[in-house]
């Protein structure tokens, strides 16, 4: 969900390679607007090759400027000057991902938005965000560039497979940079997650079918020959049944995979209508919502989401406002596959409007909502069902129930309220209290959450 706003994060799409008659292991992604620190073993690559990869730096140095050209000639996107590259331990790689996640997203964003996942239900309360984080986005990491420094930064172990298809993803990313200057597109700013988020899934859309390009051209095919569906099954797989992701959240698996499936979708669907040329101008006028990159047919009819208002705190509380943003529709679907088989679930996140997310505390007091309004009265109706399958089961004793409202009062997390009316639906978590020891309690119940929640309905 939001995480891969914040990080833009690493995914390992090895199955989908291989599907598709390439490589072992498929390149990672690390955030574009990072600020690279240069560390002791970066300084000098010679010391970490590997006896399967490049033989030195400056073998390094000559891969990466070949691969650069190759990229660009499949990409139709000339390079404007050379790539620098650096030889990294695998270690040092995950240090230095760890390191500018924390130096990126400010603290109070990464510890409200972890506060966010708990009070929705779809993480365990004791659940660290940050270092469950970066091991998704460390897990097979094999290279990536850097934007801040215009640094290609690779593995020193790496096979020659391996580093090819690396170079054919990442150099585009290059190519991006050197055209359309990534790091100030995606650098964190609040109430800007949706946008970034459609940002990021061009981006990674764009490099992926370029790689597909590069790696399917000696079948005499183009990645635009091959149904999304598969790619999108593939890619899927490989979250799901990654041994080095196994403990993760399926939620923060579905979130990471997301711009590649989206993003690819979106990239063909340009392609088939103009070519690369085509997927050039929607950098020159960025998409501005994920149901943009969801449904491309708005995104050439430019329509813009709608502004929703900061939701208010729980009433008579003296919580204050700790976090707020935009989730977007793409963001709206993972969530409701929490609850939802994934075909219902985008379906009930289908023609969004607009909505705003806002994280509350006082203490160690929690509290959030989320609030969406649709297109339609027919669209809300379809997500507040989603929501109120999160709810719980009708059979649980402790839910409320109505027609337009349900509430689970939780032990653990307080209440969980979904409530509809018109176009607009909110749910409503909370609030709870957070322990010293991570372990928290109910600090509320349903007919206080339902007030809450009837407040948030009659904003506009």
């Amino acid at each position: 969900m939001i995480e891969r706003r914040q990080a833009r994060a690493v995914v390992c799409v090895a199955l989908l390679i291989a599907a598709c008659g390439g490589q072992r292991t498929a390149p990672a992604r690390t955030p574009p607007a990072e600020a690279a620190r240069r560390t002791q073993s970066s300084s000098r690559p010679e010391e970490l090759h590997g006896t399967q990869g490049p033989s030195s730096a400056r073998q390094a140095e000559a891969d990466v400027a070949a691969a650069l050209a190759e990229a660009a000639r499949i990409r139709e996107l000339p390079p404007k000057g050379p790539v620098r590259s650096v030889l990294i331990s695998r270690g040092e790689m995950s240090k230095k991902v760890e390191e500018s996640i924390l130096r990126e997203v400010p603290e109070d964003v990464i510890a409200a938005e972890g506060d966010m996942l708990i009070a929705l239900g779809v993480v365990p309360p004791t659940f660290d965000y940050v270092k469950t984080t970066v091991d998704l986005m460390t897990a097979e990491l094999a290279g990536y560039y850097e934007p801040a420094d215009k640094t290609m930064y690779l593995a020193a172990d790496l096979g020659r497979e391996e580093e090819r298809a690396t170079l054919a993803h990442e150099l585009v990313h290059a190519l991006q940079d050197q055209h359309y200057e990534l790091g100030p597109i995606l650098d964190y700013r609040p109430d800007a997650s949706d946008l970034q988020s459609a940002v990021h899934d061009l981006a990674e859309g764009d490099a992926m079918s370029a790689m597909l390009d590069q790696l399917l051209e000696s079948q005499g095919k183009k990645a635009t020959d091959l149904p999304e569906s598969l790619i999108a099954v593939q890619a899927r797989a490989a979250a799901q049944f990654s041994g080095a992701v196994k403990n993760v959240p399926d939620i923060l698996k579905r979130s990471l995979i997301a711009p590649y499936i989206d993003g690819l979708a979106f990239v063909h669907f340009l392609r088939r209508r103009g070519g690369w040329a085509e997927v050039d101008r929607a950098w020159q006028r960025l998409p501005e919502s994920t149901e943009q990159i969801i449904h491309p047919e708005k995104f050439l009819s430019h329509e813009r989401p709608l502004s929703i208002a900061v939701p208010e705190p729980p009433p008579g509380s003296k919580m204050a406002l700790s976090f707020h943003d935009v989730l977007g529709e793409e963001s709206l679907g993972i969530l409701f596959q929490e609850w939802l088989p994934r075909k219902p679930a985008a379906a009930a996140a289908e023609h969004w409007g607009g909505d705003r997310v806002a994280v509350f505390r006082d203490g160690p007091r929690v509290a959030v909502a989320v609030h969406v309004r649709y297109d339609t009265e027919e669209a809300a109706s379809l997500g507040f069902s989603a929501a109120r399958a999160g709810v719980q089961p009708s059979s649980d004793p402790s839910v409320a129930k109505g027609k337009s409202v349900a509430c689970v009062e939780r032990p653990d997390r307080g209440p969980f309220l979904a409530a509809h009316a018109r176009r607009d639906v909110v749910l409503v978590a909370g609030p709870f209290l957070v322990g010293h020891d991570a372990r928290s309690s109910s600090a509320s119940d349903c007919r206080a959450a339902a007030v809450w929640a009837a407040l948030l309905l009659s904003q506009q």
